[in-house]
């Protein structure tokens, strides 16, 4: 696992061991982000974090603020191990780690531009109903794009629609990997 591009290019970023955080793979990695550039200056959202994988391949592009939320304080641990990495490799995008519940959120430190998903897959569904339906998600301007990351099996991307707000720009099938882009739109 590494940072594919950018300033911190071919980091290798720490992961707890087992199958307690599923990175995105670093080919998804590099397909969703050059599709979604440029990053210079943009403001990221990383949650449910594991690795920080997402929120920190942004700050290598060019973010120039990533708040990264991972609710166990391990993986925690190992975001703030991978961002000093990233960081003596040259990185000055302002970043943060939350240990924190992403549903607790109540405020931003910042209006995002990119908001990063990545939950459990058991309980993507469940979080993306959830998520949405919090105001701080509903206060958010309509250039704000969330890219949520789905599992490739039928059961779960059944019930990924539309809804709270929020309507899909485009899905992009990255191997085993589905990544859902939605933007806020006039209802």
């Amino acid at each position: 696992m590494q940072i594919v591009s950018g300033y911190a290019r071919g980091i290798i970023l720490e992961v707890v061991k087992g199958d307690a955080v599923r990175p995105t793979a670093v080919r998804a990695r590099k397909s969703l982000f050059d599709s979604m550039a440029p990053w210079e200056g943009k403001k990221v959202l990383d949650l449910f974090s594991g690795s920080g994988a997402l929120g920190l391949e942004a700050a290598s592009r060019g973010a120039s603020q990533v708040y990264m939320v991972e609710q166990q304080r391990r993986h925690a641990e190992y975001i703030e191990r991978n961002l000093a990495k990233v960081r003596k490799a040259g990185v000055e995008a302002e970043c943060e780690v939350r240990c924190a519940d992403v549903l607790s959120l109540t405020q931003f430190p910042f209006v995002p531009d990119v908001i990063f998903a990545d939950p459990p897959y058991p309980r993507s569904r469940e979080y993306f109903e959830k998520v949405l339906q919090l105001p701080v998600f509903q206060d958010l301007p309509e250039t704000t794009l969330l890219v949520w990351e789905i599992p490739d099996t039928a059961p779960e991307m059944k019930g990924f629609t539309e809804g709270f707000g929020w309507k899909s720009r485009c899905v992009k099938n990255c191997g085993s990997i589905w990544f859902l882009t939605l933007f806020k739109g006039r209802t």
